[in-house]
């Protein structure tokens, strides 16, 4: 465990791409692909647009935008209102899922390829989502099977990164 601990600590400090090299070939396939990866459906579909993904990188970009009305800010703090890690938590969980799906539809050729989360390997939270914001989502895999995948993922906003997470899919 001690090597996820090293890693969450690299990941902390600076993004995993700048956002000027981050891939922008998805906008306008972003919705599709969402509902095509993800069986959630608001309030709990948490990411809102997809950038772009690199698949010689095994990257992927989103973006969350976060309202006044933002789900888990109502008691999050009253009069202090502030995004719960779990949360930012599950939008990374979402990308990722996005990630290896698309990484992982060519090589096994099925029309209905399913990925999910299964462990968060660990999490570290270092600054604070406040409404009125942006979060963006920056995801690449370490590696993967047809079954096991594994990632890392930063949350962002305004280019500082605010948690920082690694964790696993299996594909079912």
């Amino acid at each position: 465990m001690t090597d996820v601990q090293e890693e969450l600590r690299r990941l902390r400090r600076k993004p995993l791409i700048e956002s000027e090299r981050w891939p922008t070939n998805l906008e306008s396939r972003s919705p599709e692909l969402l509902e095509k990866f993800l069986p959630h459906r608001p309030p709990m579909l948490l990411v809102d647009e997809l950038v772009g993904w690199d698949k010689d990188e095994k990257s992927i970009v989103g973006k969350r935008y976060i309202g006044n009305d933002h789900l888990g800010l109502d008691g999050h703090f009253p009069g202090d209102p502030v995004v719960p890690g779990t949360l930012l938590v599950e939008m990374l969980g979402q990308i990722g899922v996005v990630l290896f799906g698309l990484l992982l539809q060519e090589e096994m050729e099925d029309e209905f390829l399913e990925v999910r989360a299964t462990k968060i390997l660990g999490a570290h939270f270092v600054g604070e989502v406040r409404p009125g914001g942006t979060v963006d989502l920056v995801v690449r895999a370490r590696k993967y099977d047809t079954f096991l995948g594994e990632c890392e993922a930063q949350a962002l906003v305004d280019g500082r990164v605010v948690a920082a997470m690694m964790g696993e899919v299996m594909v079912g």
